[in-house]
């Protein structure tokens, strides 16, 4: 099985592609509330909570079989 494929950002095939994906959105939203806040504290807070939320909904999701 591949690492990635095209369409992972839209239903992912697997938990790697799921992590990474949740990861670079992650990175997205805090550079986006760095440009409108610049507060490092927001930037951090908000970095942990999509961190903690990918890995919780991997998580979840491998164990309820999703991933396959």
């Amino acid at each position: 099985m591949d690492f990635l494929n095209w369409f992972d950002w839209v239903t992912p095939t697997s938990a790697a592609a799921s992590i990474f994906f949740g990861l670079v959105f992650t990175l997205i939203l805090g550079i986006m509330v760095w440009a409108e806040t610049k507060e490092r504290k927001t930037v951090i807070i908000i970095g942990a909570a999509g961190a903690v939320v990918t890995f919780l909904g991997v998580t979840v999701l491998q164990f309820a079989g999703f991933y396959g």
